[in-house]
């Protein structure tokens, strides 16, 4: 009993210093929904010019402060400068802790809980030099679900946003027609499901925010098909179809996500959808102490060597991506093709995979790579490896054939 006294102690312990680096703001305008307002601000953030914002939405059961610290959210604003903002739910409104998405008062623009956060991202805005263009929003769950409603009611606000087992906008209007999307038994055309989002902003005539989504295909709480049924909504708000432009599977070496990507016409990636295998209601994390690792495992997080929180901030645009240079088109049995990244060290060992068929002409470990390719389209892979093992994960390169 005094053993489990003194861990319970020291894991409050770890919290509330954990908690002390988010900052409360009491007073940030109307607050309609009753919701509590933090906000990370790294230490070494250059306030002279304006700089980027992610608003972060916990699920539910959780808070500001847990959802910070399982997703790594500020460890990465600290290396990069920039603004994190936690909006938290209040026992009071519900005692599990889960953002109302599934209500018309919370989901209808400028009504109930979408309006207090708008109003924390306007206080973020007026109290901090914030890139208005580079403002984006993630949630898992619940959270994710809120995200999709910001970003359906505030399309001018957000530049994207990356939801984590979420569905539709207005997938849920009731506790009915909620539990039936959960279930994955509200389905709707494309069309119908855009013209639910347009009927919010019927004068918006500018770009939809770019949407990431991430779905576990084992996932016991949120139906698979919430993500197909986001996917065709987005899609329709982008007057873009459903057939992925560019599919990848085994993403950068992780053989249970496959990654679709689909483009505009002027090739603009629009719509991210990673399926993930073997996943359930949870993020994705890869935790360690190296540079490119992050996550903390828990209930809503599984560890699957990925750090779903970079590969966001990757997609975001927040930091560029770590991409192999090399041709994407070739004809079969192409001869002396050849792939080369930048490694971040010298030093580093670069780990090349590539389709089987192909014959090695040049794989030294070193930062290029030379094959004659073989008969069938296929991926390159590189992980850079340095000297305290620690590893990078290059852009999966996806090669087609003429």
């Amino acid at each position: 009993m005094r053993t489990h006294t003194l861990l319970l102690f020291s894991l409050l312990i770890s919290i509330s210093s954990f908690s002390q680096s988010l900052k409360r703001v009491k007073r940030f305008g109307k607050n309609k929904g009753h919701l509590k307002m933090f906000y990370y601000e790294p230490a070494n953030i250059d306030k002279t010019k304006a700089q980027p914002m992610v608003v972060v939405l916990h699920g539910c059961l959780q808070c500001a402060s847990s959802v910070a610290a399982q997703t790594g959210w500020n460890k990465l604003a600290d290396e990069q400068g920039f603004y994190v903002l936690y909006p938290q739910q209040r026992f009071f409104n519900n005692p599990e802790k889960c953002f109302k998405w599934y209500k018309r008062k919370h989901t209808n623009k400028n009504r109930g809980e979408n309006y207090s956060i708008k109003k924390m991202v306007d206080y973020m805005q007026s109290h901090n030099k914030i890139d208005s263009s580079k403002i984006f929003i993630t949630g898992l769950s619940a959270g994710a679900a809120m995200s999709v409603i910001m970003m359906a009611d505030y399309p001018e606000t957000f530049n994207a946003g990356a939801i984590f087992a979420g569905g539709a906008y207005k997938s849920g209007n009731g506790y009915v027609s909620a539990m039936m999307a959960l279930l994955g038994w509200r389905v709707k055309s494309a069309e119908k499901w855009g013209n639910i989002v347009r009927k919010q902003n019927p004068g918006f005539n500018g770009n939809y925010p770019r949407m990431i989504i991430y779905q576990g295909n084992s996932d016991w709480v949120v139906n698979k098909r919430n993500g197909t049924e986001l996917l065709k909504q987005w899609s329709n708000l982008h007057h873009i179809g459903t057939q992925p432009t560019e599919t990848i599977n085994q993403y950068v070496n992780v053989k249970d996500i496959q990654r679709n990507s689909y483009a505009t016409n002027n090739h603009k990636e629009a719509i991210v959808f990673y399926k993930v295998n073997k996943l359930s209601h949870a993020l994705l994390v890869d935790p360690g102490k190296c540079k490119y690792q992050g996550g903390k495992r828990g209930f809503f997080s599984k560890d699957k060597n990925y750090n779903s929180t970079l590969f966001t901030a990757y997609d975001f645009g927040l930091i560029k991506r770590p991409s192999i240079n090399g041709p994407q088109t070739l004809k079969k049995e192409e001869k002396n093709v050849q792939f080369t990244v930048t490694p971040e060290n010298s030093t580093s060992t670069l780990l090349w995979s590539f389709p089987s068929d192909c014959k090695v002409i040049k794989n030294d470990n070193s930062n290029t790579l030379i094959l004659d390719w073989g008969n069938n389209p296929g991926n390159i892979n590189v992980s850079e490896l340095d000297s305290q093992n620690c590893i990078k994960q290059y852009h999966t390169l996806s090669v087609r054939l003429e």
